[in-house]
């Protein structure tokens, strides 16, 4: 295991650009000179620097995961290891169903840095408004930082786009604050449904779009990542989530604009990263 989550690890920290930048036009200048190559220290000390650059740009990968843990199998022991390999790995946030919120709240009472996220209406997202509302509540008197909502697909299939930015209005009040990110369940609608479901969530005051649950159709696509970046226009972020497992996909949804991952494989993706960059 590693600890990109641990900073006390780091070594005392080189000037990125500046220093390799140093180090290059001296090498560059010796050679040029017919001199030897740069020093054995020079040397190790530009090997170093290649070294924590990659941590750091690894931290700052994972440090765009929602670890996820949705399934209703899981048990206690399972919260507790997610809260635990999130501190470990450094990732945003955990993300789990609304029985589970107290539990991370007390797995990661020395780490606040690690935020909570509850889903709402998960996974279907028919249920009533009123439901919704107190499930959001009830999720931030729990502990939870942030609010991952599944809309109306119902209402947005009969064009009832009022309903869906009403709605979304509601959670994002009833969430006092906290970053609520509205998941479409893009896999389930049409190109121009996707729009204006993520106009709504837009409109509404949603600090995310989301793609998927992850339990129903293909998940997360990267053209739905680019429609729904072009969509919202940096007015919100955009999440992608569901069917992400490996470090390739991962990369690719950040690649078409998603500004965090959604995944319940954030530590086989952080392990795969870790080998390979």
């Amino acid at each position: 295991m590693f600890g990109f989550g641990k900073k006390k690890e780091e070594t005392p920290a080189l000037a990125e650009a500046e220093q390799t930048e140093k180090l290059a036009e001296h090498a560059q200048a010796k050679d040029a000179e017919g001199k030897a190559s740069i020093s054995a220290d020079e040397m190790a000390e530009f090997e170093e620097f290649k070294r924590q650059k990659k941590i750091l740009e690894i931290r700052r990968l994972l440090k765009t995961i929602d670890h996820t843990l949705l399934k209703q199998t899981a048990k206690r022991e399972d919260i507790r290891k997610l809260c635990a390999e999130a501190v470990e790995y450094g990732f945003y946030a955990v993300c789990v169903q609304p029985v589970y919120v107290s539990a991370c709240n007390e797995f990661l009472k020395n780490a606040p840095q690690i935020k909570i996220a509850c889903v709402v209406g998960f996974p279907m997202g028919e249920n009533k408004t009123e439901t919704k509302v107190f499930e959001t509540k009830r999720a931030v008197a729990d502990g939870a930082d942030e609010i991952d909502m599944v809309i109306c697909i119902s209402a947005v299939k009969n064009g009832n786009y009022s309903y869906v930015k009403r709605e979304i209005k509601q959670v994002v009040k009833a969430a006092k604050g906290s970053p609520v990110k509205v998941i479409l369940e893009t896999s389930l609608l049409t190109r121009e449904e996707m729009v204006k479901a993520a106009l709504c969530a837009r409109d509404a005051g949603a600090a995310f779009v989301k793609t998927s649950t992850g339990y129903f159709g293909e998940g997360a696509k990267v053209e739905d990542v680019k429609l729904l970046k072009e969509t919202v226009k940096g007015a919100c972020s955009v999440k992608a989530s569901g069917g992400i497992k490996t470090a390739e996909q991962f990369r690719e949804m950040l690649a078409a604009g998603a500004d965090r991952i959604g995944t319940s494989s954030g530590k086989e993706i952080a392990d795969t990263l870790k080998v390979n960059m």
